[in-house]
């Protein structure tokens, strides 16, 4: 049973990363879909296992403060497939944020989608990216006094 939750969670969020590197300028998409409604369908999920899970087993043996602590508690294949769900959320968030940010600050199709397939894949690797490119984009837009350029 946690195979076909982690299998439906990482679907719906595949669904949805699509959505959202193809039309990243799309409100539907960028401000609600991936930044509102599947990773609130997934945090769901998450809090409904960790509870679930919590009032079954109790508080998770062992110190989690340490790895070894850690490495026990993810033994649990429900614990494990919810601990991925809540990268699933976050990484969709941000992924969210950078399309919106991307599009308002006219980012290029190239960098913008490899950025937002590497938050998919390596979420703090493809924020890095985004950051390092709008960073540098700030800097050669900037107008007198650190202002936009742009109206």
């Amino acid at each position: 049973m946690p195979e076909k939750f982690f299998q439906a969670t990482n679907t719906l969020a595949l669904l949805a990363w699509i959505a959202l590197v193809l039309f990243p300028g799309r409100k539907l998409v960028s401000g609600w879909l991936c930044a509102v409604v599947v990773p609130g369908v997934l945090a769901l999920a998450y809090a409904c296992v960790i509870g679930w899970k919590l009032a079954t087993n109790g508080a998770p043996p062992g110190d989690v403060m340490t790895l070894a602590g850690l490495r026990d508690v993810f033994q649990d294949d429900w614990v494990f497939a919810a601990a991925w769900t809540h990268y699933l959320v976050f990484d969709m968030v941000v992924g969210a944020l950078i399309a919106r940010e991307s599009i308002k600050q006219a980012v290029p199709w190239l960098p913008r989608t490899i950025a937002l397939v590497l938050t998919f894949l390596a979420g703090p690797v493809g924020f890095l990216l985004h950051v390092a490119w709008t960073a540098g984009g700030r800097h050669a837009a900037a107008g007198p006094e650190g202002t936009s350029g742009r109206g």
